[in-house]
């Protein structure tokens, strides 16, 4: 079959991004994982996942997170092969593909994604000057993450009481972290 455009993505990316994918939410376009040039990425508004892709090039797509969750039921959690294959069929259909016929079909996300450069930031090199106070339940999210990627331990970088917190797992993945409002 020819496809539009085709691109080989690393599998425990995809897993990693969708728990921070956001679930029933009014802004639509955060109910999936974004790919897009040289990056593979998640945020609910309150913590982010960015993953590097440096094989993706000229694509923005967003994953609706229910395609996701259930490709990765298919798939498992320790797959043999370590890649997936994102297709685009035609204007209107992508498949998602993994390589003992365990795929899905779906439809993007019509949506603009967050430009997710806007609130990246970089590693910061100084400790903050004041406490920082964050959800748990989020930096339970990262928990679960650092297990997905085989990371023993995130490492947490805060910036500030009032800033993103920089999030650091393996080579091409990092978080952001949100402070708790008080």
């Amino acid at each position: 079959m020819n496809f539009l455009k085709q691109v080989t993505l690393n599998y425990k990316h995809l897993q990693a991004t969708s728990l921070f994918a956001a679930h029933r939410e009014v802004r639509f376009y955060l109910m999936g994982v974004l790919v897009k040039d040289g990056v593979m990425a998640a945020t609910n508004g309150h913590c982010a996942l960015i993953c590097d892709a440096p094989e993706v090039k000229d694509l923005e797509v967003i994953i609706p997170i229910e395609i996701v969750k259930s490709f990765i039921k298919k798939v498992g959690n320790n797959p043999k092969v370590k890649t997936i294959t994102l297709s685009q069929i035609d204007d209107e259909f992508w498949l998602l593909d993994y390589e003992n016929g365990m795929f899905e079909f779906f439809r993007p996300i019509d949506g603009k994604f967050p430009d997710i450069s806007r609130v990246d930031i970089p590693k910061p090199t100084e400790p903050p000057k004041e406490f920082v106070q964050w959800n748990l339940e989020y930096v339970g999210q990262f928990m679960k993450c650092s297990k997905i990627l085989n990371c023993r331990f995130p490492l947490f970088y805060p910036s500030g009481a009032t800033t993103s917190t920089y999030v650091e797992f393996v080579d091409g993945v990092h978080g952001l972290l949100m402070p708790l409002r008080v």
